[in-house]
């Protein structure tokens, strides 16, 4: 965590905010997402477990993504890995452990992020889905509109989320993850090589 959030929330709001969202984080609900296209505010994964990495996770803030919500946010807990960022790292994460297997992202030889957006064989998205509903804790902040991007901000350099990549300069673990995703972005290559059509 940083000395210092945004100009417009003082710390100490940082810490009450994140506080009250972990002490009300919840099992996946899938009627919470039905009624995120009607709301405006932000989500929160948490975890406080040691498979992502052991050491990796103690003593830091159990936050590890923050989300804008809307209508698309339920995209994380569907089997489609090449739609979202943070299946994509937990994916990586946990490939030995579960055993993932990645495909490309799409059929389509002409998508220059196929392999970088990959996705996982059908058996190997289940697994994740199920491991992230058994791990992963979700809550819900409602606000005002114009207030989501001020507090996004505040909240993304509090706790320096793990999962967040972007906006989140003291992440130090940004990298690491990067390099993990970079392994199952060769094994969708490797797929691909394996499976393409005899000449």
């Amino acid at each position: 965590m940083r000395e210092k959030a945004e100009e417009s929330i003082t710390w100490e709001e940082c810490k009450a905010i994140s506080e009250e969202l972990i002490a009300k984080a919840s099992a996946f609900d899938e009627a919470l997402y039905q009624a995120f296209p009607a709301k405006k505010g932000l989500y929160i994964f948490c975890y406080d477990g040691t498979e992502l990495g052991g050491s990796l996770w103690e003593k830091e803030s159990p936050i590890i993504y923050i989300g804008r919500a809307g209508a698309d946010s339920i995209r994380h807990w569907r089997d489609n890995t090449g739609v979202s960022t943070v299946r994509r790292s937990l994916a990586a994460m946990l490939a030995s452990a579960l055993a993932l297997e990645a495909i490309p992202g799409s059929d389509d030889p002409e998508d220059n992020d196929r392999y970088t957006n990959y996705r996982l064989t059908p058996e190997s998205e289940t697994k994740l889905t199920e491991w992230m509903k058994a791990n992963i804790k979700v809550a819900f902040l409602e606000m005002a509109e114009n207030e989501v991007e001020d507090r996004y901000n505040a909240l993304v350099n509090f706790n320096t989320p793990k999962l967040n990549f972007q906006g989140n300069p003291y992440n130090t673990f940004g990298q690491q993850i990067k390099s993990y995703r970079k392994i199952l972005t060769e094994m969708a290559m490797a797929y691909d090589m394996q499976n393409q059509p005899a000449k």
